[in-house]
């Protein structure tokens, strides 16, 4: 007896809005890390949104808050032609009045099968309270039955003295184990600047000169997670173990890699 194709639901890891949990925290990538395909709607525009709570803002295998809870939030409207448009942000808890990160999505997704689906996304990223620099992304995501997602990135970062785009690389898996329990997992590679710590002037010190890091070449890394969620209706929960290849190397004066987050998540 053949098993019937199964249709293409909501991905419970990518609602409509932009994915909060980065690749893990924030968004998607960051926030989360990045966004996943969303899917169509049949009918009419939908607005929706997300709500989160995070252990910590992770994206991209680089932590770029400290081990504190991180308030998230996310909002989007998709049209019935595959446009979506999305906005996200978040607070670390603990200094509700000052943001984190800001970012700005439009997207376009489409079937290329009954299996396959593809999404293609512009992004900016506003880091507001730390030395990451902005830095605004296309990407193009090709998504298998909601269930397996490869994605490729072209990425231009401001102002440290770089003019050409970055690549990164990443697949994630989403595979159900139970009605409600489903196997998490995630891996890329991406470009990065590094360089030297020491003194003088950089934008991304928070006074604008004293020690900092001084930005002088790329080097390629790799990044990925591994982890369980729960979900039942609008709710999820998230337990990622997260690792990376740059061990305890700081870069733009991001934290040291975390090894565990998680994430509660409310969709509407």
């Amino acid at each position: 007896m053949t098993t019937p194709r199964r249709r293409f639901i909501r991905n419970s890891r990518a609602s409509p809005p932009t994915r909060l949990r980065s690749c893990p925290v924030l968004l998607a990538t960051a926030v989360a890390l990045a966004c996943r395909p969303a899917p169509l709607q049949a009918q009419a525009s939908r607005i929706g949104g997300e709500v989160a709570l995070a252990s910590q803002l992770v994206d991209r295998g680089l932590a770029i808050t400290p081990a504190t809870p991180v308030l998230q939030g996310a909002i989007s409207w998709a049209s019935p032609g595959g446009w979506s448009l999305g906005l996200a942000g978040g607070v670390e808890a603990r200094s509700p009045g000052r943001p984190v990160m800001a970012l700005a999505r439009v997207s376009r997704s489409w079937a290329l099968s009954d299996d396959w689906r593809a999404q293609a996304g512009l992004l900016y990223y506003d880091y507001r309270r730390n030395r990451m620099p902005d830095r605004a992304e296309a990407n193009l995501y090709f998504t298998y039955r909601d269930s397996v997602t490869l994605g490729l990135s072209a990425i231009h970062v401001g102002d440290d003295g770089e003019r050409h785009f970055r690549g990164a690389v990443d697949v994630a898996v989403s595979w159900p184990l139970t009605r409600h329990v489903s196997l998490s997992a995630g891996a890329g590679i991406a470009e990065v600047a590094v360089g030297s710590y020491g003194p003088g002037h950089h934008p991304y010190y928070e006074h604008g000169y004293g020690y900092g890091y001084g930005y002088s070449r790329l080097r390629t890394y790799g990044y990925g997670n591994l982890g369980l969620a729960w979900s039942d209706g609008p709710w999820r929960l998230q337990v990622d173990r997260n690792m990376n290849s740059l061990g305890a190397r700081r870069v733009y004066g991001a934290h040291a890699p975390p090894h565990w987050v998680a994430s509660l998540t409310r969709s509407f």
